[in-house]
């Protein structure tokens, strides 16, 4: 056992947060264990998750002859954390509460994603619709899923609005939201190696492990990774990069031609069938190549026709099982949920329960 933990004290409260999260009830015996850290270490964690309200002691474990051991549970109602993601003609936006639980949900759409006065009024719009105003001290933050083209003038327009209500702020990159937002929803197990391909602004993959991301740039793009030299040329200058086979004519186009295939057009099925085969084989030959134990696919279009990614998967994954395929249908976006994940990760690893006070909500009962 690591005789002086890992990190500095934030960042296991984070862990050790995530873990009783993960196990819905855990003891601090159990916790220094899987964590591979001090008993000391833990307690200190568990101190200050206690005194923050983000843990409470909801009883005592079954006796094995000595003293029981005090059962921690996460007190979910004590914070909330928003999330958004800003596709081209919508805002989708979320609250969860301390376990990464959807507790409300708004979608606003967007004339011009490109309009910095229409976005941040627009995220101004639906904080208030998700968080009463009395109850901005009770909030984390907000995490934003960034397309990977969102003008500079509109990010600027919300770092000066996030600014002005004085609300921590995160960003992220998609595929990461994406890839956090399926872990905490469920879809996902609760270990292991998983990968998720995201179709968003650009085709991203991200890598979790055991439910957090790889390294902090985690979701990089594979948009212009060649699959057929070829092929036809890209506006990069070389041939057969990935977008022009995963979405030839755009995601928004793609997500469009995805909705009219699931209504029965075979012209849309054999389009979208098309686009999924490429993907699903760079899919297949990443897991092979990392060793996933799971691999997501996100998005859009694959949330339109989950059904012909997942035959598109099979093609190329076979029956082997060795990598269990998901095709995420978290609602209304999974890049929603991981960014209001993001924005609680980083309240805790900036040292959030001990910068602030926090105004406690009792715990329901289990």
């Amino acid at each position: 056992m690591s005789s002086n933990g890992r990190g500095r004290p934030p960042t296991m409260d984070t862990a050790v947060l995530e873990l009783v999260r993960r196990r819905t009830e855990s003891t601090r015996v159990e916790i220094a264990r899987e964590l591979d850290v001090t008993a000391a270490t833990v307690t200190n964690s568990v101190k200050r998750l206690l005194a923050a309200g983000l843990l409470w002691e909801s009883g005592h474990a079954r006796s094995t002859g000595g003293k029981p051991a005090t059962l921690l549970r996460v007190n979910d109602a004590a914070r909330r954390a928003l999330g958004c993601t800003i596709d081209h003609d919508r805002l989708s936006m979320v609250a969860v509460d301390t376990t990464g639980a959807l507790q409300s949900r708004v979608v606003l759409p967007l004339a011009d994603v490109a309009d910095p006065f229409e976005v941040s009024e627009g995220v101004r719009e639906g904080l208030a619709a998700l968080i009463p105003e009395d109850e901005l001290g009770a909030m984390t933050g907000i995490g934003f899923a960034q397309p990977a083209n969102l003008p500079e003038d509109v990010d600027q327009a919300l770092h000066a609005l996030t600014a002005e209500l004085d609300v921590r702020a995160t960003r992220g990159r998609e595929g990461t939201c994406a890839a956090l937002g399926s872990f905490w929803s469920g879809e996902q197990t609760g270990s292991g190696l998983s990968g998720t391909l995201h179709l968003g602004s650009t085709t991203t993959f991200a890598l979790l492990l055991d439910g957090v991301p790889f390294r902090p740039d985690n979701g990089q793009a594979l948009d212009h990774l060649r699959v057929d030299p070829d092929g036809p040329r890209c506006t990069c200058g070389r041939r057969g990069c990935l977008h022009l086979y995963t979405a030839p004519c755009g995601v928004d186009e793609l997500s469009r031609t995805a909705l009219a295939a699931t209504q029965g057009s075979e012209t849309a099925q054999a389009d979208v069938l098309a686009a999924a085969l490429p993907l699903t084989r760079v899919a297949a030959n990443l897991a092979i190549a990392v060793g996933l134990d799971t691999m997501v696919l996100a998005g859009t279009p694959v949330q339109a026709a989950p059904a012909i990614y997942l035959a598109a998967a099979h093609e190329h994954f076979g029956d082997d099982g060795a990598t269990r395929v998901v095709v995420s249908q978290v609602q209304p976006h999974p890049c929603a949920i991981g960014a209001a994940v993001l924005a609680l990760q980083a309240f805790l690893d900036t040292g959030g329960p001990h910068a602030s006070s926090v105004s406690k909500v009792p715990p329901s009962a289990p």
